[in-house]
């Protein structure tokens, strides 16, 4: 079994990724790293060599405020087999998660298959905003990858067990999150979407 990732969020700086066990890919492609060594990942946006740092956080003046706050309460749905929880506050708005609606009138309605569908779209969430419980479904497998998955123009997907110096959101599981790496978030270190807001960001 793999150890935890441990991830260091660096004041006004990149993010810190130790761990023997970690394997980050970057625009769809594995990263040859040394295992042995630290990785630091830009979270300003404007290195010149993505997805590492380069130092250029200190030139530009980058400050990582703190999250705003938020009031958006955790939303609760209840079938018969499955409970769901939303967390608006931890969304960054990818949308795996359309086709819950029709998931959750089937389980209503007493499909036997839906509640084990509701929570594998749940576990498909890379925020970690949607979680589940219940007595009768098992989470399903973690899928094969990296560890960290960078998307190309977006967000730092943590996809792996980690421990991280910064506090989860309400009902966030320490083995997905989503991590900003343009600089924008309203909410950092966790994304809400606004790289897409960033023109030519890769």
């Amino acid at each position: 079994m793999s150890k935890p990732l441990n991830i260091n969020i660096i004041d006004n700086g990149p993010i810190k990724v130790s761990g023997d066990d970690k394997t980050v890919s970057y625009c769809g492609e594995a990263l040859n790293l040394d295992k042995a060594q630290d990785v630091y990942l830009c979270r300003c946006g404007q290195s010149s060599n993505p997805p590492f740092c380069d130092g250029t956080h200190s030139k530009a003046g980058f400050v990582a405020e703190p999250p705003e706050t938020t009031d958006k309460p955790v939303h609760v749905w209840q079938g018969r087999a499955i409970k769901t929880f939303f967390n608006a506050n931890a969304c960054m708005h990818v949308f795996y998660c359309k086709p819950l609606k029709a998931l959750r009138a089937r389980e209503l309605e007493g499909d036997a298959e839906a509640a084990a569908e509701i929570a594998r779209v749940v576990q498909s969430c890379p925020s970690g905003a949607l979680t589940f419980e219940s007595k009768t479904v098992s989470k399903p497998a973690t899928p094969e990858g990296p560890c960290i998955d960078i998307i190309e123009g977006g967000e730092i997907r943590v996809q792996s067990d980690f421990h991280i110096n910064a506090e989860l959101q309400e009902r966030q599981e320490n083995n997905r999150a989503t991590l900003c790496r343009c600089g924008l978030s309203k909410n950092k270190p966790w994304c809400d979407g606004r790289h897409k807001k960033r023109e030519g960001f890769r």
